[in-house]
Formats: C-alpha cells, structure tokens, sequence
C-alpha cells in the first residue's frame, strides 16, 4: 500500500514538474511578459519590437536594425561606452540588437549569478541608449561592411531574389538589413529619433525571459526597470496573404562558377492546423531532394527544401548546380514523389523522432528558447512552443498528402548565375 501511494505522488510530482517548466505570460504595467522558468545556470532576456518591415518605408530600410544595434552597443545615459563595455566582459554579459522581416529585438545572455548585473545594462539600453556618435559610427560601419558581404554572396541574394519577387510592390519585400546607401546616409540624431519615437512603446513590445527566476522577482525587476515606459496607440500591421498561382521565372546573370536555383512556393503560417503536418511533409521533400540529387545523383552538393516561416510564410526547394537542367528534372521527379504521398509510416515515425529530438536539443539553450518563444508569440501564440511535439505526434500519412495539395499550387522560379544556361534549363 505505502509503495502503491508512493508511486501516485511520484506521478502527481512529475506531473507538476512538467507543468511548471510550461511558458507563463503575464502583464506588468501594460507590458507583455513571457517566462519560462529554468534550472539552467545561464539566463536569457529578449525585449521583442513588433512590425519588422512594416514599420518603416523603402527609404529608410535598415534604420530598425542600425538603431536596436546601436542602442545595444553605443552605451547609455548612465554608462559611457566604455563603462558599458568593460562591466559587459568583466562578467561575460552578451548584449546584442537586431531587427529581422517580422521584429525586433534587444537581448542579454549572463550567467545567471550575474544577472544583476546583465540586468542593469540591458534594461539600461532599452531605456536610456545614449547613440554615442564615435560607436554609433563604428556600429554602422559594421552594418555597411556585413551588407556589402551579403550581397556578394550567392545564397543570400537567392534569398533576397526570392522575397523581392514572393512580395513584389509590398513593404514586406524590404530588406531588413537595408543597403549600404540608406544605412550609410543615416545618422545618429536620425535614428535616435526612430527608436524613442516609432519603436520605445510598451504596447508594441513585449518581453522573454528563460531562466532560473520566480515570476515575483522577475516582476520586481521589471517595474523597477521598465516603469517609465510610455504607450502609444498602436495598430498591427495587416498582411495580404495571397495565394500564390502559376508558373514564374526570374533570372539574374552573374558570372560564378555554380548556378544557383530556388523553387518559392506556398506554405501555411505557424499558427494554422495544417502547420505540423506540412513542415513534416517538407522535410520529407527535403530529404528524398538531398538523396536524389547529392547522393544519386551527383549534381549538388547541398540541395534541399525548407520553409521561412514569418508573417507570410513560403516554401522553398534550393539547389546549386553545374548542371541546371539536369538539375531541375531531379527536383520534379521527386517532387511528384511526394506529392503522390510515396513515403511510409516508419518514415514519418523518424521524421516525428527526428524533430522530438531536434525540439529537445534545443531547448537546452537559454537563448533559444526565448528566440522561439518570442518569434512564436510574434507569428501566433508563445504556447505553440509548448504544444509542438504533442502536435507533431498526432500527423497522419492522410494530414500530409493534403497539406501538400492544399498549398503547392503555383511557383517562382529562382535562378542566379549563367542567364542562357539558366533559361535553357527550365525549357
């Protein structure tokens, strides 16, 4: 008997572990707060920005990311930069800020037994960033020097190609990062103003913590930290998801040695029913592509297919080749495969271990689990996070062959490299 009652609160503990190590959200003084309870001895703190591209116009791209990395780096009202600096490596305090598509954030990583001290320099710079203007200078330089590499890298103008012609005459085919002209012509008092005025508002902010901290002491800490902070009206950004239909071709010349080509496709958003289902059927495509076409075949060395999952999410099979035509046949042919639903249930049983594994590994990270969590909560719920391996251990052969005829109903071509190869290729 005692056994017996012994194994029961054994369960009933486990069971209020489990539900403990659950994200939590909250509000504290108008600002949105997620916590994630750890036991990690690191401790992770992202301040998200909603809107991302919406929030400003072609002229000014770049200005969101330069100004949250600046406000990380250019010191504060009550710290010099080289305060700031110097405290940040004596305790081993990563402060960084950057904006992506869909948001921005400012975000600290510590040990947690320095989180005091993180503390105060974070919550420092989302309030009082001071844009010294020598750091501020060396920021964007930085910035100009990172965008000037990407562009001459083949796999991320294949990205930028895909988004400018997925999202062409829309903000949302805006580069992030800008180019080196509209980051190069901003200025200090210019982004100052940006960040105070379009982006310092709790009601477009909201906050992720992971760490071994009670909600009572992170409350604390944020009205302590984050008091001050004023809301403004703010109005989310509303995103034309259309469908995309038929067949297109973009093809831009440049003289490399390996051609570079992208199918954009369809694909449904993070907080759809069809969600779970459709990235399983996609790293099947995946998968068969990279069989097929490196294995088999010999043609590429790292072909593919992913999803990019933001606000408008799309999919896309990758491949860079010698040989495009031969290239592109590969690709149909095991697109057809998937599409007729030629995979088994052992297959999905490894895919659905494969990502219990992946979700799991992750989680081992602070950082990562706030990165989820916050880009979660952006494109839907933070408790899509949570509830993810649950819902990928319910799809069926059934839920992914009509995930894939839902969605898969028109293309864009993309391809970079030797036009007259190139075009020859999908004849």
């Amino acid at each position: 008997m005692k056994k017996f009652i012994f194994f029961i609160n054994l369960i009933l503990m486990s069971h209020f572990v489990g539900a403990q190590t659950r994200a939590i959200s909250f509000d504290v003084n108008g600002l949105k707060v997620i916590l994630k309870p750890t036991q990690k001895e690191t401790f992770s703190v992202s301040m998200f920005f909603r809107g991302g591209v919406m929030n400003y116009n072609a002229e000014r791209a770049g200005i969101e990311n330069l100004a949250l990395a600046s406000a990380a780096t250019c010191g504060t009202k009550n710290y010099s930069v080289v305060d700031y600096q110097e405290l940040a490596d004596e305790y081993g305090i990563e402060i960084a800020g950057s904006s992506t598509t869909d948001y921005g954030t400012i975000s600290m990583d510590c040990i947690s037994k320095y989180l005091d001290q993180g503390w105060k320099l974070f919550s420092d710079a989302i309030v009082n960033p001071a844009f010294d203007k020598t750091e501020f200078q060396n920021t964007k330089e930085r910035l100009v020097t990172g965008i000037s590499h990407s562009q001459s890298d083949p796999e991320t103008r294949v990205e930028q190609m895909s988004m400018e012609s997925m999202f062409k005459d829309s903000p949302y085919s805006i580069n992030p990062m800008g180019n080196s002209k509209t980051v190069s012509a901003f200025t200090p008092e210019t982004v100052s103003n940006y960040y105070h005025n379009e982006l310092l508002n709790k009601n477009k902010m909201f906050l992720v913590v992971a760490g071994n901290i009670t909600k009572e002491e992170l409350e604390k800490k944020i009205r302590a930290s984050f008091g001050t902070l004023k809301g403004k009206p703010y109005t989310p950004p509303v995103y034309d998801r259309k469908t995309l239909t038929g067949e297109h071709l973009v093809v831009e010349q440049r003289d490399i040695a390996t051609n570079y080509m992208s199918c954009i496709m369809n694909a449904p958003t993070m907080n759809s029913a069809d969600y779970y289902a459709f990235v399983l059927t996609i790293n099947a495509l995946s998968g068969s592509m990279n069989y097929e076409l490196r294995t088999k075949q010999g043609l590429s060395y790292a072909p593919g297919a992913t999803i990019r999952m933001q606000q408008i999410p799309y999919t896309s099979m990758y491949v860079s080749t010698t040989q495009p035509k031969k290239a592109f046949k590969a690709i149909i042919s095991v697109y057809n495969n998937i599409k007729e639903g030629q995979y088994s249930q052992r297959y999905l049983d490894a895919l659905k271990k494969d990502h219990r594994d992946g979700y799991y590994r992750h989680q081992e990270s602070a950082s990562s689990i706030v990165s989820d969590l916050g880009e979660a909560e952006v494109l839907g719920s933070y408790t899509i996070i949570d509830d993810m391996v649950a819902n990928f251990n319910k799809v069926t052969l059934e839920d992914m062959k009509a995930a894939f005829a839902k969605y898969m109903k028109g293309a864009i071509w993309v391809y970079l490299g030797d036009e007259q190869v190139g075009r020859a290729a999908f004849q």
